[in-house]
Order: C-alpha cells, then structure tokens, then sequence
C-alpha cells in the first residue's frame, strides 16, 4: 500500500497537471518585479526559490509546490514557520484551551506590527491553525494502571469489576439455570449496588483490531457480565456488538485479521484515492467512475463488505442474541451529527434501528470516514400511525429536515462522554492508540482537499470545513487524552464513590508499533488483537502477581498457528475459522 506521503506527492502531481494550463493563462498574476522595475513572468519548470536576473538584482520566485498550494487556496505550515519552534507540550484541558486561542501569539498569519512593536489588530485576529495543529503535543499515559512496578495500586474500577464479578459468580453457582446457560446466551445480572459501568470502545479503521483484543480480555476474566452498558465509536460499534452477543474469543477478532485482511479491493481500493480528491478523470481505471457514477462512485472504503457481506453474511452476527440483550446491555452507536454539530447517540431504545440491517446503517454512519467512505448518512423520523421510525439515506446534500451523519471521530472518538451524559458512574475506556505517541497528528494536504471536496463541495457544510480546517476535532480527541490521563491517577477514592465519575482508561504501552487505518496485513493485525489483549489483562487482572504476564497470555490465546490456516478456505458462518482448523488438525493427528 503506498504510504500517505506518497499519496499526497502523487495528489500534488496530479493537481499540478490539471491546473497548468490555467496557471500558464494568469501567469501574468504571478508576475515579479525586480528593483529596477522590471516585470519578470515565472518559470514554470523552475524550482529554485531565488534566481538572479541580468542586471544584478535578485527576482523572488514561487516553488511548484507553493503556487500549486497557492492555486488551490492551501497553506503548508511546514514552509511558514511559527514564532516559537515547537513541539509544544500540553498536559491539562486548560492549557489545551490557552493553546487553541493562541492566548501568548504564537501562531498568527500577520506579521504587522505598530510603532511600539506590537501585533496590529487584524495581525492578532488571525490565527495559522495549521501551523498549531503541527507544532501541538499531546500524549497517553496511563500505563500506571495495571503496573507490575505498582502492586499497591488498584484503580477503583477494576475493583467494582471484580467485586460484581464475584457477586455474579455466586447467583450462578446458586441458581438452577445452568443447564439454559449452556445453551443460551444471556447475562446474569449483578446485585443492585447503585452503580452503572459502560464500555466505553474506541474504532479507528483497522486499528479497531486491537480493541477488539481488549475485549477478548475482559471476556477471557469473566467480566463481561459486570458491564451495564456499550458505547461504541467508529469500528468500535462493530467490536461492541460481537463483545455484546459473546461470540469471542476468536470468532469476532475474526472479522479482523480473517475476513478484513483477505477481502482485496472488495474492502480497501486505494487507487480510489484520486476519486477522492475529485481527480479521478486523471486515472484510466476510473473511467466508469467518472462517466457513468458520478455522484455515487465507488469509495476507497467500502463499508457494505464490513456491515453486511461480514457481518450479516460470512460471520453474521448472532441476531436473535443481540436483540435479547439490548434489554440488560444495550449498544450505542456513536455518530457525529454535521447539522447539529454534536455527538448522536443510536440504539434501539431510541428506535434508531429495529433489526440488524437497520443496525449496519447507523453503524455505517458511525464508521464513515468523511469524503473516503461513501456519501454521509441523513438520518430522518418519519410518523407512523401514533409512533414514530427512524430512516437512514446514504446521500451527499440531501437537504431537509433529517440529520447528516460522519464518523464519530468529529464530536465523540472515544465514547466515553455519551456514557457519563446517560448517568454512568464508571466507564471503563478501551483506546486503540498506543500511549506516548502524540495523537493530534499533522493535517496532510491531502486530508485537507479531501475535507474541502467532502462539507464545502458535495455537502455545503462550511462550519464542519471550518471545525475541521482548524483542527477543532483534533483538539477534543488531545482533550479526551488529557482528561483519561489524569483519570488514570485517580487512585484513592472508593469505588462507592460517585459524586465524581471514575474512568479506567486502557491504551498499548508507549513504543508499542501503531496498526496503520487502512492496514491490510494479516500478521499486523494479529499482534494489534495480542496488544490489545496483553494490555487490557494486565490492567484488569485482579491478582496483581499475574500483571506483567499479558503478553504471555495473548500467545496462548491467539498463537502463531491462526497464521497457518488460509481464512478463505476456513468459511463456517457459525464456527470460529480457528476452532475449523483445530479440530481439522486434531483428527488428522488420531489417523
């Protein structure tokens, strides 16, 4: 797969392309003069950024790069430096605050100033969020929890987790169901103890697997049952259901390192890439595209293969147990609302959906990642008789009444504030970002053209371009960071205390690789699915002599095998490919 730097050369080549010819017609634009006053026109091949003229004088000349930018109405930070070189480090939500209004002027375009030297007016006004965005640093750390170095310490979570998960051990051991449970799924409830705990599961792409690992873990410590609640976002809305319906341990990472890795271009097509970027004319092999699909051709993800030829189809989602658990532990489906401007909370209480397709709709919603997923969802209520039903349009500028909808990552990439907004008292978060790495990341030009082709062009959504052109969802992703970190350190108050929320957050330790969005590599995502569940076992066991131990567990639980068997071959729609290949190998082994 070409790497991101080289997609956003080859957009460059492109543009460039296309707009030389009109360059060429309003060169007269990018006309210098020299001291002598004499007009120069540019040079369309030259690339250097000063170039001496006959009479001594020096002519000021715009890079390729620079007018393409220029042309297209772009800035690159890296050519414009901020006063003060960065990074700049931010720990707490107000500095984060501080940072994005630029209270100390770091970051202004204008370089004017007054007589006495300071910025003018219109200098102050405006700032470079580009540049911002860059030179911003923000990382996890959490890893205090769970620490073989810190046996004394036990996040009041995971004691809650344990203590329900005893209560609930003993109503097993006394109830006379046993023979129902070995037969059905269902959850056996916790005594009522005035708390409510939701799972709170992070998505991202493909970078999904490894919390989709995590909640392997929990399963695999027998808490799956102490959870009141599911939140997901992005990917992690399918991870949630799968958790839901108990279809672990492999069956649902499955749909990961299985299904996902081994789907080709019927999943990921990123020589879409330049279809994104309205470019695709230039590309003979979108030809169709272009002519005969032109407001719907396809995307360089294509979620349909996700929501319904793997989850409904290849390794459906059991249904009837899903349905049945919404009544004692519901998924919320978290999308961001682009008329609103705020997170939307799905689920079936709401009447959001009534069964799995209608699911896979709001969950396409969640996942869509704007201007690369396909047209954004409009969500609308229509009246029926006395109630009402809720209807999902894949549609760019539909119009109306209803309630466009993109991925979660805008207003709520890692769910935890939809949990605590519907009264939960503990929130256990599950990210799938390692700790230590700076997660606001640097806005690509190509992310930045393909922003402004998806809400200016195809949407005329111009305060969801301006939230994200300034970085504004980067800044709630650094904000939700920041506030898991110090929730990370809360460690002394009782678990029965809930005049404050606690939240136990769970990332990768720093160093740890991070799974690339659209990764396609079968082994990489395994040991994303080991990460995750070597992570969340040492921050969850409740013997502290077994932390540290995580990784030694993940091998056990998905060992170097599951790469032996080819996932197409393996095609059960109700068993695990792994538990085929097992019992395959085992009565190979007794002839």
């Amino acid at each position: 797969m070409h790497s991101l730097v080289h997609k956003e050369h080859l957009a460059f080549q492109c543009i460039h392309s296309a707009s030389i010819a009109r360059s060429r017609r309003t060169a007269s634009d990018h006309c210098t003069v020299t001291s002598s006053g004499r007009i120069v026109k540019p040079s369309f091949l030259h690339m250097s950024a000063i170039a001496p003229n006959q009479d001594n004088s020096t002519v000021q000349t715009v890079s390729k790069r620079k007018r393409v930018m220029n042309f297209l109405g772009l800035q690159n930070s890296k050519e414009e430096k901020p006063l003060e070189s960065g990074p700049f480090d931010v720990t707490t939500v107000k500095e984060l605050d501080e940072y994005f209004d630029d209270v100390k002027l770091r970051f202004r375009k204008g370089k004017s100033k007054n007589q006495a030297g300071a910025p003018t007016e219109k200098s102050r006004k405006v700032i470079d969020y580009d540049a911002l965005v860059a030179s911003l640093s923000v990382e996890g750390d959490t890893q205090i929890i769970g620490s073989a170095e810190h046996k004394d310490l036990v996040h009041p979570v995971v004691q809650l987790l344990h203590e329900r998960r005893r209560q609930i051990e003993k109503i097993k051991t006394e109830s006379e169901t046993d023979s129902v449970n070995s037969k059905h799924v269902y959850r056996t409830m916790p005594p009522e103890d005035g708390c409510r705990i939701a799972l709170a599961v992070e998505g991202g792409g493909m970078r999904g697997c490894v919390t989709a690992g995590m909640v392997t873990a929990i399963h695999h410590l027998g808490l799956e049952d102490t959870i009141d609640v599911v939140y997901g976002s992005s990917a992690g809305t399918v991870i949630g259901a799968y958790f839901i319906t108990r279809q672990l341990p492999w069956y649902g990472p499955e749909v990961y390192y299985d299904m996902l890795t081994s789907a080709g271009t019927d999943f990921i097509n990123t020589k879409r890439f330049l279809r994104a970027l309205g470019l695709g004319f230039l590309d003979p092999r979108l030809a169709k595209d272009v002519i005969f699909r032109r407001n719907h051709g396809k995307p360089v993800l294509d979620l349909s293969y996700l929501l319904r030829t793997t989850m409904q189809e290849n390794k459906p989602l059991d249904w009837e147990t899903f349905e049945r658990m919404q009544k004692v532990q519901p998924l919320k489906v978290m999308a961001s609302g682009l008329r609103s401007e705020k997170a939307i909370i799905m689920d079936m209480e709401r009447g959001s959906f009534r069964n799995i397709k209608e699911m896979a709709s709001c969950m396409q919603a969640s996942c869509l990642l704007p201007g690369v997923a396909g047209p954004v969802m409009n969500m609308k209520t229509n009246a029926v008789d006395d109630s009402s039903e809720t209807v999902m349009i894949p549609r760019n500028n539909e119009g109306g009444d209803g309630e466009p909808l993109a991925d979660s990552l805008l207003f709520e990439p890692m769910p935890y504030r939809a949990a605590l907004l519907e009264k939960a008292t503990h929130v256990l978060v599950l990210r799938s970002r390692p700790d230590g790495v700076d997660v606001t990341g640097k806005t690509s030009i190509f992310e930045k053209l393909i922003f402004r082709r998806f809400f200016l062009k195809k949407n005329s959504l111009r305060n969801i371009y301006e939230y994200m052109r300034k970085g504004l969802h980067k800044k709630r992703y650094a904000e939700d960071v920041i506030v898991l970190n110090e929730a990370a350190n809360d460690m002394n108050r009782p678990y029965s205390d809930t005049e404050k929320p606690h939240l136990l957050p769970i990332a990768v330790p720093p160093g740890s690789p991070e799974v690339k969005r659209l990764e396609t590599g079968r082994e990489p995502i395994l040991q994303g699915v080991r990460r995750g569940f070597a992570r969340a076992y040492d921050a969850l066991v409740e013997d502290v002599e077994q932390r540290g131990k995580g990784t030694e567990m993940a091998m056990k639980m998905f060992p170097d095998d599951i790469l032996d068997y080819d996932p197409k071959t393996y095609t059960s729609t109700h068993e695990s490919a792994y538990a085929s290949y097992l019992e395959e190998m085992k009565k190979s082994s007794e002839k």
